[in-house]
């Protein structure tokens, strides 16, 4: 799904999307992958490493001919490689109007792709709803956090916050390698649709998330943006 946002007035494009992680037959992928791909692909480690990387590059480059309107000839000189840091990066010799970049996020179930121009950073993640609300997580957060999960009345959770961090961890390009109290959510804002997280340390950047069956999925994106709802901007 395209979607518009706006900030200081200029109109950034992104695209969202969700894949079943069992939609995709992997015998039948091989052709849309290059050269440098299959090098990256041939470097995992055990059959599940193998079949993740895989579906990860296959739903990636899907996504973005999705995005781009083009085919598997042209989407073969797109590149879905990964960075220093392990993070995904689109190297293309095609001419495109903005600066892709690409979030991607994914459970047993379900695979996330984010697509941004990256002059308006963005971050994905999804987690999976468990019934213990991942109690390993408790030492992961301040007392702030617990008193606001406490206070919401079942609302927010553990897996919440952590999913929120993860998808501003993506933007950091850091993991969460770091001590999470530097990701320490400092507001919460709950309505009917989703939940709005606000950051203390990274205070231009908030996260929404909402809850899909048995998933958590935020987004996180630069707090002076708004979503702009169709029908309110054409985009020329």
């Amino acid at each position: 799904m395209i979607e518009y946002f706006m900030n200081k007035k200029k109109i950034y494009k992104s695209y969202i999307k969700f894949y079943e992680a069992d939609s995709v037959n992997l015998d039948y992928i091989d052709d849309i992958f290059n050269e440098e791909e299959w090098n990256y692909l041939n470097l995992q480690n055990g059959p599940k490493r193998s079949i993740e990387a895989k579906k990860s590059l296959y739903f990636g480059k899907k996504a973005i001919m999705e995005f781009l309107g083009i085919g598997l000839d042209e989407i073969k000189n797109v590149s879905l490689l990964k960075g220093v840091f392990g993070q995904p990066v689109i190297v293309t010799s095609l001419f495109l109007l903005m600066n892709i970049g690409i979030s991607i996020t994914h459970t047993d179930k379900t695979f996330g792709i984010l697509l941004f121009d990256q002059l308006h950073p963005m971050g994905i993640d999804i987690e999976t709803k468990t019934k213990s609300d991942s109690e390993f997580l408790e030492t992961y957060l301040t007392e702030s956090e617990k008193k606001m999960i406490k206070e919401s009345d079942g609302v927010l959770s553990k897996e919440v916050f952590f999913s929120a961090k993860e998808s501003l961890s993506k933007i950091l390009k850091t993991g969460l390698t770091s001590p999470l109290e530097i990701y320490e959510i400092s507001k919460v804002d709950m309505d009917q649709d989703n939940i709005s997280l606000f950051y203390k340390n990274f205070t231009q950047y908030k996260s929404t998330v909402v809850l899909v069956n048995d998933e958590i999925r935020s987004v996180t994106f630069p707090i002076n943006s708004t979503k702009i709802i169709e029908g309110e901007y054409q985009w020329n």
